[in-house]
């Protein structure tokens, strides 16, 4: 029997996780034991390629004119940005998108904990939300193990500078719109997540802003020798 409604902390939410967590860790051990170059770049482009269209496909269906709210179903969540950036740190390489991809990984997290989430297993936006959820951790295992992408304080230097801008530009839209894009806005979702727990608007925002960067900094920590030593060679 299907659950109509989805509740953080449920049987459905702990076996999504555990099919999501067991999906990364046999990616991971595929990527570490692939061999041929060919089936390298047939790997990164499964899941590059796959990245881009569970993005496409939930923008898709957030437009659809039955559920198009322009207050929710413009892909301006980081979790809808970090989608298209995994896509492009995958199939395009560029070293910002791998740094972003890493960090916002971070922040990312709190969506797989307190999805914000209320319909279940019967309804297709379930399946919508878990897909292009799941590519984020996908594309993060190509990055960091394929591609063996190690974080420098350049790295974490230029992704904190594009976060901050990013969420500078959701703040005006918010602020102009009422709209609540990154949940910058003056609202709180409408289930239980860390943003509840951080005060009022606006001072809130601030102690997102600098959860945000030590969370940066405590995913950058792992890697600040293999940094150094990298810099000195």
């Amino acid at each position: 029997m299907l659950i109509a409604n989805f509740q953080t902390g449920s049987s459905t939410h702990l076996i999504t996780l555990a099919v999501i967590g067991t999906l990364t860790a046999a990616l991971a051990v595929a990527v570490g034991r692939t061999g041929g170059e060919p089936t390298r770049v047939l790997l990164r482009n499964l899941i590059g390629w796959g990245s881009l269209i569970a993005g496409l496909l939930n923008t898709a269906y957030w437009m659809f004119p039955s559920r198009f709210d322009l207050s929710q179903s413009l892909p301006l969540h980081l979790c809808n940005l970090a989608n298209f950036i995994g896509a492009l740190a995958v199939l395009r390489e560029p070293r910002l998108f791998k740094g972003l991809l890493y960090f916002w990984s971070g922040l990312c997290l709190w969506a797989f904990l307190t999805p914000t989430l209320d319909t279940g297993a019967g309804e297709p936006g379930f399946w919508i939300f878990w897909l292009y959820h799941s590519f984020i951790p996908f594309t993060l295992v190509i990055v960091v193990r394929g591609d063996r992408f190690r974080p420098s304080i350049r790295d974490l230097q230029s992704s904190i500078t594009f976060t901050l801008g990013v969420v500078v530009c959701l703040f005006v839209i918010n602020s102009i719109t009422g709209w609540n894009y990154g949940f910058l806005g003056d609202n709180i979702p409408g289930v239980s997540t860390p943003v509840s727990l951080l005060g009022d608007y606006p001072l809130r925002i601030l102690w997102m802003i600098l959860l945000g960067v030590g969370i940066f900094v405590l995913l950058w920590l792992p890697w600040r020798n293999y940094s150094t030593t990298r810099t000195r060679k």
